[in-house]
């Protein structure tokens, strides 16, 4: 039987390379325990849309989901 989880997720906001950036840190919940991360940061675009903020992105980014060593680290 699936359930959902709720976890915390830092991710880094940067405006461009001359930007120093910073962390963002969001509460998920209710995410589905067979979401795959790539699924999951799609949850996260979505709510962030939903507020008016700026979603999050990739500089590289193949989204097949077979490693996602080319957009971030785990």
């Amino acid at each position: 039987m699936a359930k959902n989880i709720s976890f915390t997720i830092k991710y880094w906001k940067q405006n461009g390379p001359k930007d120093a950036g910073h962390f963002d840190t969001r509460e998920m919940h209710d995410i589905p325990d067979d979401t795959s991360f790539l699924e999951m940061l799609d949850i996260l675009n979505e709510e962030l849309v939903e507020e008016g903020k700026e979603p999050f992105v990739f500089d590289h980014d193949c989204r097949e989901g077979i490693c996602g060593m080319c957009s971030l680290y785990i």
